[in-house]
Formats: C-alpha cells, structure tokens, sequence
C-alpha cells in the first residue's frame, strides 16, 4: 500500500524528489513498524537492496549531517503523553551498513522496497503532470512560436487546458488496455507536449516511444503536429503514412487514440541498437523514467534475446552481450541468466572492449599532440 508522498518537485521531473529525506537506522525501521513482520521480510528487501548502489555524494553528505541527531537515542517526536516515534514513508533514507536507500515503497505497512534515487523517481512518476517553467531544449518544437510579440505563447491556453483535465481523467484508464502513456506538459509552454507510450501487453512490453505534440494557434480546428524520436529505428511505412482523421474539431483523446494506433503498428519493430541509445541519451525529462523501465525490464529483455538469436553467431552473441553491459551498468539484475559459458565469454569481451577503448584513447592523445606540435612550429614561422 503506497503511503501519501511528500516530496519537493522542481522544474526537471527527474529532480531531487527526495528532498530533505528522514534517515532511518535498520533497527528502528524495525522497531517502528506497526504489524508483526512476517519472516525475515526486511532481510530480504535489504538483500535485494545490497545490490542497488548508494545514492550520490550530495545525498551522502545530508545524511551525515544528520548523524549526530540519531546517534542520540533521543525520540524523534515528543508530546505530553510520551514519546512517540515517526512511522517510515516513501521517500525516506534507510542506513543498511555503509549503504543508504531510499523507501522506494511500502507493503502492508511491513514490507519496504528499498532503491535509490532512479527507483523512486520511476515508482513515483505520474501518468500526467504539468511542469512549472518551459519546454526542454530537445523537444522537437521548441523553436516553434505563434506568439511573436510575447516570450510566451498565450494563444491555445485556453482550449489545451480544457483538454488537459480530460487526458488526466483518462490516462488512469488507459494503462488497462494494450498502451500506457505519460506526459509531461509546460505552464511556459502550454502549446506542447510530450509523450511516453509503454506497450503493456505480454512479450512486447519492453517497447518505449516517445512523441513530441504541438498544439497550433486554430486548436481544435487545426489538427496538432506529431513528431516521432526514433533513436535510428523511424517507425514502419505504414506508420509512417498514419494520418490523423480530418475532423472539423479535433480532441485530445482523438489525438491519443491516433498515438496508441501507431505504437500498436509498430511492437514487432525492435533494435538493440535503438534501447541503447535511448539509455545514453534519454529524453530532457525523462531520464529516470527511461532508466527505471530499462532497469525493471533488464532481464525479460535479455531472456527475449536468448530465445530469439542464435548466440553460436558471432554478431548476435556480441550484441547480446553488449546490451548484458549495458543494462548491467543501468543496475538492472540479470546475472541469473548466464550459465557458466555464458560468464566466460562476457569475461572475455569486457576485456577486449576494455583494450580497444584504451587503444583509441591512445590515438587520441597522440593525434591531440601532433596537432599541438605543428600549431607550435606554425606559430614560430
């Protein structure tokens, strides 16, 4: 059962939404709960907490500074009638050892998710949320303006706000059919949108797009412009000529039925190459959704690459263990899916592409000191 968050947003939605965070020590995590634990319940979240990292520096730093209150064994909170201690909540900070995490979500009031900041930011993203401030600079349309007398465009306020309160009534009822959306949205720039469209249905559920909206200046009676990221994947023929019906008034829910038709025409096509750069490269607002989907989804997708290539290839096991690594550093557990072979040949190209990424750094450098050597005796002449 999720408890109510209180958490600080800031205009990025992957910002410290943990801000200010309660510390709690392990065994006062214990003794805080309000039910019996059922057997060694929190042992096993904070084994699976062992293996997410630490949060960053910056978190670290807080945490220590709030050490000498903990240390205390003075009660969090006091009233007349005797002390009375805060009960844990989504977004706290448990200490596990050396290690802190963040209470990513809570079971039945007695057993705790633990992550760190990538978990909770994923758990926690909603389906709809309007951004305080403007568009991000990679949007599509960000360079798009119909209002050129002002810095911010004030002409379809008034129906795209109309139309947001009815998207955020449906988005909840959407993640029951086949797509699921979030969206984000800007009070600076009310005229955009962007959209994340997550297949929801069996073996394709690892599929991510992402759409940027422009609503233009005649909405409703203008249909808004649509525009795909594809990450060197663009999207089939046929969805490419899917076109919006003409109507003479368009709505949003049209508009998202248009999306949903599109994303449906295109879960057969797949590209490693495509999750990977979404991964080092992730849309401006979405950094933590796309690398806590990948995480979560790390070892369905890499069960699907077993199943569906042929790892005696040369070129299919390498891309097989080039995305292995790369979902690996994106903390996604998979390790239980490699026999002993399997181990053995990842050993071995983590070597080689350790020596090639030292040798090209080696030409790098001597090409840089080249160039330096001849602007030198240019300089001179």
């Amino acid at each position: 059962m999720n408890k109510d968050i209180d958490l600080k947003r800031s205009k990025s939605d992957d910002g410290d939404l943990a801000s200010k965070p309660r510390l709690l020590l392990a065994n006062q995590v214990r003794s805080n709960s309000t039910g019996s634990f059922r057997s060694n319940s929190l042992d096993r979240f904070l084994r699976r907490a062992e293996k997410v990292w630490a949060v960053s520096t910056i978190e670290k730093k807080d945490v220590e500074s709030q050490k000498p209150i903990l240390e205390s064994n003075e009660p969090i909170l006091e009233s007349n009638q005797g002390t009375v201690e805060e009960e844990e909540k989504v977004g706290d900070l448990v200490q596990v050892g050396q290690h802190n995490y963040f209470i990513v979500d809570i079971f039945e009031k007695e057993i705790m998710e633990l992550g760190d900041k990538v978990d909770l930011n994923f758990k926690t993203f909603n389906n709809f949320e309007v951004v305080d401030g403007g568009a991000p600079l990679d949007h599509h349309f960000y360079k798009y303006k119909c209002c050129y007398s002002s810095c911010f465009c004030f002409c379809t306020n008034i129906n795209v706000e109309r139309e947001w309160v009815i998207l955020k009534r449906q988005l909840a009822l959407w993640d029951k059919k086949e797509v699921s959306f979030c969206v984000r949205t800007y009070t600076e720039r009310k005229e955009l949108m962007r959209v994340a469209a997550t297949v929801t249905n069996g073996d394709q559920s690892h599929s991510l797009f992402f759409f940027d909206i422009k609503f233009p200046k005649k909405y409703p009676y203008q249909a808004p412009s649509f525009f795909y990221h594809p990450y060197g994947l663009p999207l089939s023929n046929l969805g490419t000529k899917k076109k919006l019906r003409p109507q003479l008034r368009y709505n949003i829910l049209d508009v998202f039925l248009h999306i949903e038709e599109i994303v449906m025409m295109n879960t057969t096509n797949k590209s490693c190459r495509q999750m990977l750069d979404m991964l080092k490269q992730p849309p401006m607002g979405f950094e933590d959704f796309v690398k806590g989907h990948f995480r979560k989804k790390g070892a369905f997708i890499l069960k699907n690459m077993m199943d569906e290539m042929d790892l005696d290839k040369e070129s299919d096991k390498n891309m097989f263990l080039k995305t292995y690594i790369a979902l690996e550093d994106n903390k996604a557990y998979c390790e239980h899916l490699l026999n002993s072979d399997l181990k053995e040949e990842l050993e071995r190209f983590k070597e080689k592409e350790s020596s090639l990424c030292e040798h090209s750094r080696f030409n790098d450098n001597q090409e840089t000191s080249r160039h330096q050597n001849s602007w030198t005796k240019y300089s001179f002449l």
